[in-house]
């Protein structure tokens, strides 16, 4: 057990960083910032990161994935926040985060079409419908039954 307070610890909290084509174990650039901070993205940016880019919105899919950027290594955040954790991962440069982001291509893209979903409205579902059907080649009739190839 050790004296020091628990933000201490924080402070020296590691992280996986992806850099040219390897991973490993860094300090985390954030860690020190939480405690100064009362929410996380508070935190995120005191440490000079902004958004970049993300996908997903919170309590409509089960994965959602933001990106923050900033100049100095690592320059990515990955947050990917699931029902029950939050996982951060860093990319150094920015063809660390491309390499990164091509790894989660399917998971983007699954989260993509959920997303889409979890947002159409009813009046919409027929639209979504026609989009599945033409994906799957499948053909309807007037009455809106599946026509047997």
């Amino acid at each position: 057990m050790s004296d020091s307070p628990a933000h201490e610890a924080d402070r020296h909290r590691q992280a996986w960083v992806l850099k040219a084509g390897q991973w490993s174990l860094v300090r985390d650039p954030v860690a020190g910032q939480e405690t100064k901070f009362r929410g996380y993205e508070e935190a995120v940016k005191a440490a000079g990161y902004t958004v970049w880019t993300g996908a997903g919105e919170v309590y409509t899919v089960p994965l959602t994935l933001t990106v923050w950027s900033r100049s100095e290594e690592p320059s990515f955040l990955f947050d990917m926040e699931g029902a029950v954790q939050t996982q951060t991962v860093y990319a150094a440069t920015l063809p660390d985060a491309l390499t990164l982001l091509n790894q989660l291509a399917p998971t983007l893209q699954a989260l993509a079409v959920t997303d889409q979903i979890a947002g159409a409205e009813p009046e919409n579902m027929s639209i979504l419908a026609d989009v599945l059907d033409k994906l799957h080649d499948r053909r309807r009739g007037k009455d809106g039954r599946l026509i047997q190839k």
